[in-house]
């Protein structure tokens, strides 16, 4: 369903103007871009992009959080990443048309931002800029695959599940004083996903985390403190 009436135009360009491809419009420019696109309303559990499809649009989201999941061969949901406020996804499929066997699915009620395949060469390809931080953006995201490779390939459960908490420490975390928060609401499901072990077992690991002082909840968010970072260098070292 169409709701760009339902949208302030002002956060939207607020919100795409935080995104470095798009940081250096002009607010000519950025208001022209905008006014050719178009924003849609997902709700929770709803299919934004389907596996195999031919991605014709760029997605930015401007509120919710997606996850960008791979099926495996029995039909099971394989978490590949999550998608925040601001940040934009579709974007690989939709610079080499080719389809993906990954799926783009709404984690809550969504609202995304469709850039249409000929207004984003309009405005972005010719300008070289652009052109090097959409190669970053794919390396960085090709990294974090790689990252995750070898999380998966990691020999316990409790390691996985350590140096999956270290990494969004540090591409999702704010420092305090008492420690680090992850900036994102993790489910102890889309942990177990994500490292392909059962829930179950990620509760068990993390309640104990929490017993002996290594993570505390704030809110909905996880902080992990000093000793979870003594931890998981012991157990780096060990390794």
């Amino acid at each position: 369903m169409m709701i760009r009436n339902n949208f302030d135009p002002e956060q939207a360009k607020k919100i795409v103007r935080s995104i470095p491809l798009f940081s250096k419009f002009t607010d000519q420019e950025l208001t022209s871009f905008l006014e050719r696109t178009n924003v849609y309303a997902y709700r929770k559990d709803e299919i934004i992009i389907h596996a195999e499809k031919q991605v014709r649009q760029m997605f930015i989201v401007l509120k919710g959080r997606v996850k960008v999941v791979d099926l495996t061969d029995a039909g099971d949901e394989r978490l590949m990443a999550i998608r925040h406020r601001g940040e934009y996804f579709g974007d690989m499929g939709f610079l080499d048309g080719k389809t993906d066997s990954a799926m783009v699915v709404a984690m809550e009620p969504c609202k995304v931002m469709l850039i249409p395949k000929n207004v984003f060469e309009e405005f972005l390809l010719e300008d070289k800029r652009t052109l090097k931080q959409i190669v970053a953006v794919l390396c960085g995201r090709l990294r974090e695959s790689w990252i995750f490779h070898d999380i998966i390939g990691s020999k316990d459960a409790e390691s996985k599940i350590r140096a999956t908490l270290a990494h969004y420490s540090k591409t999702l975390g704010t420092r305090d004083d008492n420690g680090v928060i992850i900036n994102s609401v993790l489910s102890q499901q889309a942990i177990a996903d994500r490292v392909q072990i059962k829930r179950e077992t990620v509760s068990r690991v993390m309640r104990r985390m929490k017993d002996q002082n290594e993570i505390e909840k704030v809110g909905r968010h996880y902080r992990l403190l000093p000793s979870f970072f003594e931890k998981y260098e012991q157990s780096r070292f060990s390794q």
